[in-house]
């Protein structure tokens, strides 16, 4: 593939028209009854059938099982449908042909299209099959090399993935994925800063250096600086896809323990050319991950020195106050208080409470997550109330990961001078 044809945007206006249009068109194919004229009749039923496979997804996801703490946006959910519709509508007619294959798999691929265009998971076509920026390696591959692996002759860094253990907490998280920068060989006389990473929900440990582009970000960065760069861990927080436990220690899933000391020490014991001051170490997370991060902090304040909230929620939640009083508190109004990061905060403030001095923080939202920025500015002030040195900031965007790839970016210099080094 050409460079021109790896660059070409895959979320920009033309590929919105492009997408969009795409599904109109061959949503319209289908109720024109190109398919089978003689079949048209079963049009209306087919369309009815796609609506109502299309709304017990709504119901299941938003009302139901609620995985996800944030709505998934109505745009996608009618793309979806108009997708299932012309896929339907072709099984209506037997046999393979090609005039009936073709606008199926487009409008699948316009429906997925549109998704994206919303998450912003795979900016451009090159991100559907990225060229590495860090070699790939188990924990027992990692142990012997003695010099930086290369790519093209050029050191490079080790994407390593580590065994997750949770022997304090017993939460069975899945594996952790750790960027080790070249100077972890060329420069063993240092220790390095370290960055604990979280993915939102639904997501795994390796979307931060997939879609977040953190691979590619920690690759330029230490480029262009001697080979420097933290040693990124990306972990579990949630136990699988669509799990949400709340980043709580709660009835079922004792996260926050492991991530305020399992963790830690899985870091140390893997990675000893680390600045060993857990104080300089960094927290941070996007959507689910953001809102955990901070829960970190305020709950758990020694365990970590820094902490990055991209696009987090106002307070740990399900999707309404309610459901998640009584699926993980009993239905304890104090029980929740006594976790959630706001309310810690205010009391803090008003004890004068000292024990939050000296962590440092940044708040990130996308200029268009009205949400997330009313929550994170909120938030921001309790902060700096209770002595955090923090801000807030907002970059192009809304809740996807277009804000959260420029958000790892910017921060990631703050990163390295947290963590002791001065590049």
């Amino acid at each position: 593939m050409s460079q021109f044809a790896r660059s070409i945007s895959l979320v920009d206006t033309p590929a919105a028209i492009v997408l969009v249009s795409a599904v109109t068109i061959c949503a319209l194919i289908a109720a024109l009854g190109f398919f089978d004229p003689e079949k048209r009749s079963r049009t209306s039923w087919t369309l009815i059938i796609s609506l109502a496979l299309t709304a017990v997804v709504w119901l299941v996801l938003e009302k139901i099982w609620r995985p996800f703490p944030d709505p998934v946006p109505l745009r996608v959910y009618l793309a979806s449908a108009a997708s299932a519709f012309v896929v339907l509508s072709a099984l209506v007619v037997r046999g393979w042909r090609i005039r009936l294959i073709l606008p199926a798999v487009l409008s699948i691929a316009a429906a997925w299209g549109c998704a994206n265009l919303v998450y912003q998971q795979y900016p451009t076509l090159a991100s559907l099959h990225p060229a590495p920026q860090a070699v790939r390696m188990d924990y027992q591959e990692f142990q012997k090399l003695s010099l930086p692996p290369t790519i093209d002759g050029e050191a490079a860094g080790a994407l390593v993935r580590i065994p997750a253990t949770g022997e304090v907490s017993g939460f069975k998280a899945r594996d952790a994925v750790a960027y080790v920068p070249p100077a972890y060989w060329t420069k063993p006389e240092l220790r390095l800063p370290v960055l604990v990473l979280m993915a939102g929900n639904p997501g795994q440990p390796m979307q931060w250096f997939s879609n977040g582009q953190g691979e590619i970000t920690a690759d330029n960065y230490q480029a262009q600086h001697d080979g420097i760069a933290p040693v990124i861990v990306s972990v579990d927080a949630t136990g699988s896809l669509t799990a949400n436990p709340l980043c709580i220690d709660g009835p079922e899933d004792q996260v926050q323990t492991y991530l305020s000391r399992d963790v830690p020490e899985l870091i140390h014991q893997h990675f000893p050319r680390i600045n060993p001051d857990q104080r300089s170490w960094t927290i941070g997370g996007l959507s689910y991950g953001g809102t955990c991060a901070l829960q970190v902090v305020t709950n758990s304040p020694r365990a970590y020195g820094s902490f990055l909230n991209f696009s987090g929620q106002a307070e740990p939640t399900i999707g309404s106050h309610k459901e998640t009083l009584d699926r993980f508190f009993g239905g304890s109004e104090q029980a929740f208080e006594a976790i959630n990061p706001a309310t810690i905060l205010s009391r803090a403030a008003a004890d004068k409470d000292q024990r939050f001095r000296g962590i440092a923080g940044r708040f990130v939202a996308g200029e268009r997550d009205q949400s997330s920025g009313e929550a994170l500015a909120k938030l921001n002030d309790l902060t700096q109330q209770v002595g955090m040195r923090t801000e807030f900031t907002t970059v192009p965007g809304a809740h996807s990961y277009e804000v959260w790839r420029v958000a790892l970016r910017e921060n990631l210099d703050w990163v390295v001078r947290r963590g002791g080094i001065n590049p």
